[in-house]
């Protein structure tokens, strides 16, 4: 089932392939690019991938080393879970902190990007909100490590010989 966050990061991939393909095309056949193409990639990249913070934060589908998944054993998963969770938590909640001033000084300053004059404290308010709820999730990971119910977890009837990587995952 998608989220909402699927559909606005799916939304805004279909927008920044669109603004490409139409500023090539402008660019090297009409000699007419789109004015501000550039601005709009960065928008749209950066709404795509804020957008889905939350939800990959939520289910741990970040970018991982799992070198240490190698040699430690299975029993400490669920700490070590817990740990990391609680430091992005709170590493998550300092990026929240400060781009919450940042979007406040935008939005007092009215700033506005330079060509299309699109105002930047809204966005910067978007990615404070996105980042706040990663924080409150990654901390909500913490308590399902302490339950042994974390992402990576599985109950102690369906563990058999498999790793936490082989092993079915998503215990809501």
């Amino acid at each position: 089932m998608l989220g909402a966050a699927d559909v606005v990061a799916a939304v805004t991939l279909l927008a920044l392939s669109a603004v490409t393909l139409i500023d090539v095309v402008g660019r090297y056949v009409f000699n007419a690019p789109i004015g501000g193409a550039d601005e709009m990639t960065v928008f749209l990249m950066a709404v795509g991938v804020y957008a889905v913070l939350p939800r990959i934060s939520h289910r741990e589908e970040h970018i991982a080393v799992d070198i240490v998944d190698l040699v430690s054993p299975r029993r400490w998963l669920g700490p070590r879970q817990a740990l990391l969770n609680a430091l992005g938590a709170a590493f998550m909640a300092m990026v929240t902190w400060r781009m919450s001033i940042v979007a406040a000084r935008m939005d007092e300053g009215n700033e506005v990007t330079m060509f299309l004059r699109l105002p930047k404290g809204p966005l910067a308010y978007f990615f404070s909100a996105m980042c706040a709820i990663a924080a409150v999730l990654l901390a909500w990971n913490v308590v399902r490590y302490l339950r042994g119910r974390g992402p990576l977890q599985v109950p102690e009837d369906a563990r058999a010989d498999r790793t936490p990587r082989e092993a079915p995952a998503r215990y809501d």
